[in-house]
């Protein structure tokens, strides 16, 4: 029966696979049973009946690890594991025993007896060498005997079993223990990738973290932050994360670290065994490897961020979590900074973008602006004055370094001050440092305001940059292509040594073509993982809308921006770092390219007149190129396609609806894109002279797509006629602005046609040097590659020039067929009559023959599209021209003929 000591000595006899009595011990049972023969003899001894109790179970569990038998299946860890499990199956059978007081006594020494089994799995581990015997194996692996339990679904530790452990080991012994046992999770994560059996170590560390003890042990030892016996850190090796306890967790990678090498990659290899001989594999395998490897991203995600938010959720450990972050941020910021960063020296990529993608999650519950939760805890004093991530050495949105040193050292001296008063008047009393997370003796600020700022600059290092390191191996990519089939090219007509040393060069070019396959996917991969998208746009429409209330307060009472915004700019948003607008861009531009889809359905209105306020607002953003970057994502986002057979790409419908609905994108984008144009002539990066037409380019077929919009049309004329917004500043700040656009249209016009037209007649020569055989035959091997070279890069060049400048010419032609105003006043009529003099003079002159080059459309030189356009700017400003001022100028220019313009429609009528 259910209450009799018979009944009793039968369940601790199937919990512990032990007996009293040699009949009743069974080596093959699984676990075997073992009869306690010297147990049974003291009982006999002390003429207590052979039955164990809850008197003798002690007596038991110790006579059973004292003498273990030989050759017994499990190590003594294991067996009282299985004890315990064993434990836990019978106090859930004995729950439906009828005799509810046995059930309940019964329960209660089965509790008892997992207590004892915790007790001595303790010494087990602590005491290993001094009490216990144990197989040497086991006594070397001590607490990674646990790593079998923790990591495996089939064999794993029974429910409450560490956490009874950890209660019963002296707190001085628990850091070395579970450090011990992360280390031996993270050496095997070392060498896994997502391909491989990753879940159960995630999940190992995991159910460590969720247990208090075991996470404030961790978070206490010098490990937790890499400090190993015999290696100093350092604050500028980036890589050293990887030393720390959740270094590993965080690098499961999917893209590849230029690090590894095949003893140290982990396997299986994602690039390898997904994306080798990519050329030959179908797209819909390449397709599914992809949306396979993002499903386990994502679960690799949502595992370290449960990870995080253990630590982050006790009070004991959320500091050290929070340092952990930020220490991976400061030890990286340098070299992942820099525009060719040194791997050895910074943690990989993959690091990066797991982390972001647990700082985004982090950031979920007050990502929404219209929920208000950030406003009032994000301080941008943060940026001066945290202790935790430095922003010191980055450029900023609008102020000098030796502005923003002055400006420091009055805050500090000012809160010195104020520090001092306080004291005096309150004692002792005051906050606790690093109480809600801050670090050091600086200000304490709210965990959002903190998270805020940690997922800025972690975007910063990791999304940003994969970005551009993704963009980099898109560009090398073409080139060794080029290159290996130049090279195969040559093989064919190569013999002997040449031959030897042509083959071992293709081997490496195509090895290196293969590796770079393998890289771009893995990147596309991972950057394109929808969730990272969705959360990271989330973010920076936060950071906008944070950017806009700080640089226009008024916003926050539901008044509408003006452009520019009215001065003075707060002087803390003045000292903000740009990469938080750079950054905003480089994401925008890399979802418009590459996964536009990822913006269907989400609130973009926020970043849409964030860019289009800072775009025309220098006193916020006074670096151009940073403001050309916000143009590019206005023309990639909207997709415009110039010259007669415009057509639209396929736009997001949150975006095209904001443009073409929003009222406040329609009254200043066009403003905006104007006063940019002008603006970006003036920068001091080193290769701003060619950027700047770029950048004017994309300017110029947006306005052009505007232009058909008419809502923007009319914008655009009441510029021009300094009918501005109803702000005090608008009308005549507008008017200005569409001058200096017109003046930048005509030297961009004349500088980019010019340079073109003046190198056709090169090319001409060129190419009828190439057609003569004699001549070109009569040319060395190495003069002739050297011609075939330069005809290359001239060919380019122009092809460059010719693209650029139709676009300022058409920009031209259909804006002067309403806005002629501006063209026709004294400062600018004799401009334009000069430039388009000077174009006339080219196409319909003598020398218009030296312009005929094979195959102009390979330069997009179209000379029957470019000449009706200049006659119909001709004709658009002659019909505006009430006072005779334009035809004055026509006849008065230096580059005027008389025969230009019958022969100019002698031309198109022939045409």
């Amino acid at each position: 029966m259910a209450g009799t000591p018979q009944y009793e000595d039968q369940i601790i006899r199937n919990v512990f696979a032990i007996s009293l009595r040699e009949q009743d011990a069974d080596g093959t049972a699984n676990p075997p049973v073992i009869c306690l023969q010297g147990l049974a003899q003291e009982l006999q001894a002390e003429g207590r009946p052979l039955l164990f109790g809850k008197d003798t179970i002690d007596r038991a569990i110790m006579a059973r690890l004292l003498d273990p038998p030989e050759q017994y299946p499990q190590w003594p860890l294991h067996y009282l594991t299985g004890c315990y499990g064993r434990a836990t199956a019978e106090i859930r059978q004995i729950s439906s025993l009828r005799d509810k007081d046995a059930a309940n006594r019964l329960q209660l020494d089965l509790q008892y007896c997992k207590e004892l089994i915790a007790s001595n799995a303790g010494l087990l581990l602590t005491m290993a060498d001094s009490l216990f015997p144990q197989p040497d194996q086991a006594v070397s692996q001590g607490p990674l005997q646990l790593l079998e339990g923790l990591t495996s679904s089939d064999s794993s530790l029974p429910a409450g079993f560490l956490e009874d452990l950890v209660n019963r080991i002296e707190p001085d012994d628990l850091p070395d223990l579970v450090v011990r046992l992360m280390t031996g999770i993270n050496q095997k994560l070392l060498k896994t990738s997502p391909l491989g059996e990753w879940s159960g170590l995630l999940q190992a560390i995991l159910r460590l973290s969720s247990i208090k003890p075991i996470a404030r042990a961790l978070t206490q030892s010098p490990a937790w932050l890499g400090a190993i016996p015999g290696l100093s850190l350092r604050p500028d090796e980036g890589r050293q994360v990887l030393l720390t306890l959740l270094g590993p967790a965080f690098a499961l990678a999917v893209l590849p670290d230029p690090q590894w090498t095949n003893a140290t990659r982990p396997e299986p290899s994602v690039g390898q065994q997904c994306f080798s001989d990519v050329q030959n594999r179908r797209q819909s395998d390449v397709t599914a490897s992809q949306h396979s490897l993002r499903l386990t991203m994502s679960s690799i995600v949502d595992s370290l961020h449960n990870i995080s938010m253990d630590f982050l959720r006790n009070q004991d450990t959320r500091e050290a979590m929070v340092k952990w972050i930020g220490i991976c941020l400061e030890w990286n910021s340098k070299e992942r900074s820099k525009m060719k960063m040194d791997y050895a020296h910074a943690a990989p990529d993959s690091f990066f973008i797991n982390l972001d993608a647990v700082l985004l999650k982090m950031c979920e519950p007050f990502l929404e602006p219209l929920s208000g939760k950030a406003w009032g805890k994000v301080d941008a004093g943060y940026v001066t004055n945290n202790t935790r991530i430095s922003f010191q050495e980055e450029t900023k949105l609008n102020m000098e370094a030796e502005e923003e040193k002055t400006y420091l050292q009055q805050r500090r001296a000012s809160q010195e001050g104020a520090s001092s008063s306080a004291s005096s008047s309150s004692g002792a009393a005051g906050s606790r440092p690093g109480s809600d997370g801050a670090a050091g003796n600086g200000p304490n600020y709210h965990f959002i305001c903190e998270c805020f700022f940690l997922t800025a600059k972690g975007l910063h290092l990791g999304l940003s940059k994969a970005i551009t390191e993704s963009a980099d191996v898109a560009r090398e990519l073409p080139h060794y292509i080029r290159g290996q089939q130049e090279i195969e090219a040559a093989i064919q007509g190569s013999s002997g040594m040449e031959l030897h040393m042509l083959r071992a060069q293709a081997t490496k070019v195509k090895a290196h073509v293969e590796l770079l396959h393998e890289r771009k996917l893995c990147f596309d991969t991972v950057l394109q993982e929808p969730s990272l998208l969705r959360n990271a746009i989330a973010f920076y429409r936060l950071l906008a809308t944070w950017l806009m209330r700080m640089a226009f307060p008024p916003l926050t009472q539901g008044q509408m921006p003006f452009v520019p915004l009215p001065d003075p700019i707060p002087v803390q948003f003045r000292c903000l770092p740009e990469y938080f607008v750079d950054d905003l861009c480089e994401l925008m531009l890399y979802v418009g390219q590459h996964s536009p889809k990822s913006l269907e359905g989400l609130q973009v209105e926020d970043i849409m007149t964030f860019m289009v306020v800072f775009m025309g607002s220098p006193a916020c953003l006074k670096n151009p190129f940073v403001r050309s970057r916000i143009s590019e994502v206005l023309f990639v986002l909207l997709q415009p396609q110039a010259g007669e057979n415009r057509r639209r790409a396929p736009v997001a419908a949150s975006v095209q609806n904001l443009i073409e609905g929003h009222p406040m994108v329609q009254q200043y984008l066009v403003r905006s894109l104007m006063k940019l144009y002008v603006d970006i002539e003036f920068t001091d990066r080193s290769n701003a002279f060619y950027e700047k037409f770029s950048t004017r380019a994309s300017i110029g077929q947006i306005l052009e797509d505007l232009w058909s919009m008419p809502a923007h049309r009319e914008a655009w004329k009441a510029l021009a006629a300094g009918r501005g917004p109803p702000d005090a500043r608008g009308a005549a700040e507008g008017q200005h602005v569409h001058l200096q656009f017109c003046n930048m249209i005509i030297n961009d016009s004349t500088y980019l046609l010019g340079e073109a037209l003046e190198k056709l007649p090169q090319i001409k020569d060129m190419e009828a040097l190439m057609d003569d055989k004699a001549a070109w035959d009569a040319l060395s091997r190495r003069e002739q590659q050297e011609k075939e070279g330069a005809l290359r890069q001239e060919s380019r060049v122009i092809q460059t020039y010719l693209s650029l400048a139709v676009i300022a010419v058409r920009t031209v032609e259909y804006s002067t067929t309403e806005v002629t105003s501006t063209w026709l006043l004294p400062e600018m009529v004799v401009r334009v009559a000069n430039m388009l003099n000077y174009f006339l003079q080219f196409l319909t002159g003598p020398n218009r023959r030296q312009l005929k080059v094979k195959n102009p459309e390979k330069f997009g030189w179209r000379p029957k599209q470019l000449l009706p356009q200049l006659a119909s700017i001709y004709l658009h400003l002659e019909r505006a021209d009430s006072k005779g001022a334009f035809a004055a100028a026509i006849a008065l220019s230096d580059r005027y003929r008389q025969d230009m313009f019958p022969e100019t429609c002698q031309i198109q009528q022939r045409c």
